[in-house]
């Protein structure tokens, strides 16, 4: 019987206080016995405090196409194993303790939504499946990843790349640019270099966070006023000390409120651009350092969106 469970449930909500239950676990952890369910299409196991490694039982699941393991206390490398889960559609790892490098999943052909932010990965931010042309969001924010590789440019029907607050020390690579469906953009955060001469190029962008980069070269104000989509709700921050642009405004212009640093080295140059679209479009500009701390912390649920029914 237990081989024909096709769905594990089990999501704890703490403001009801109750629980949604649609397979036991006799402890908080992942048994190696959850194996023997070879019919699972989806295991859904969030917010319920689990802890330790995930087992290296993924080689089972042939039938699993969603896996939620988000808001736990687990541990450890992600098994090598997940490789073979070949029908995954959406992973989902947020809010746990996991560490290691990502390891490449050329085998996933079907992965549409990828979502492993605040965790502890290590290395490269993964680029790596099997049909790159299927992937459209990337949540990864808040881990340890060190290096940006060029094969983002690979993912050329990414709408979402979230990667803000991690450790790189590397120069942003210029084929991020050839991925012209990104929507949102969000790499904020110190020790990612070079030049943005590139953005104007991504021309269905709706929010870009640039801020506590080390960027090079001369600010490209005039690529950034001519992105037609920056609009609705965007954010958009230059900074070397984190100041945040923030826009939730309804509307059809463009650029409708910029907050820049007033340390930002080529300040003048951003001003003078961001004025003169202000004249134009409505757009407000400020020198005022405010920061909206911790927005945009939980994009992952956007992530759903995503979801094949």
């Amino acid at each position: 019987m237990a081989a024909q469970v096709k769905s594990i449930v089990v999501v704890y909500d703490e403001e009801d206080d109750d629980e949604e239950v649609d397979y036991q676990l006799v402890e908080k952890r992942l048994p190696k016995s959850i194996s023997y369910l070879t019919a699972v299409g989806e295991i859904n196991i969030q917010n319920y405090t689990l802890i330790g490694e995930i087992p290296d039982t993924f080689a089972a699941w042939k039938n699993l196409t969603r896996l939620r393991l988000r808001d736990n206390s687990l541990t450890g490398p992600l098994p090598s194993s997940l490789n073979l889960l070949s029908g995954l559609t959406f992973l989902d790892l947020t809010n746990n303790q996991l560490s290691g490098d990502f390891p490449a999943l050329p085998n996933l052909h079907e992965l549409v939504s990828i979502c492993i932010a605040q965790n502890r990965f290590t290395g490269p931010v993964p680029t790596v499946f099997g049909d790159p042309r299927k992937l459209i969001y990337i949540y990864a924010a808040d881990n340890c990843f060190s290096i940006l590789p060029g094969s983002i440019g690979q993912l050329t029907n990414l709408d979402d790349l979230f990667i803000n607050r991690n450790a790189f020390s590397c120069e942003i690579p210029s084929e991020i640019w050839n991925v012209t469906s990104l929507k949102y953009l969000e790499m904020s955060g110190p020790k990612l270099f070079g030049s943005l001469a590139g953005v104007g190029i991504l021309r269905n962008l709706q929010g870009l966070d640039i801020s506590n980069r080390q960027f090079s070269g001369e600010f490209p104000t005039r690529e950034i006023l001519n992105l037609e989509n920056l609009k609705n709700c965007i954010w958009l921050a230059i900074s070397s000390l984190g100041a945040k642009y923030w826009a939730c405004q309804r509307g059809t212009t463009r650029l409708q409120c910029a907050v820049v640093d007033r340390e930002f080295q080529k300040t003048h140059v951003i001003r003078e651009g961001f004025h003169k679209c202000r004249h134009k479009h409505g757009t407000d500009v400020s020198d005022s350092e405010f920061d909206f701390e911790g927005y945009g912390e939980d994009e992952s649920d956007e992530s759903d969106d995503y979801e094949e029914d």
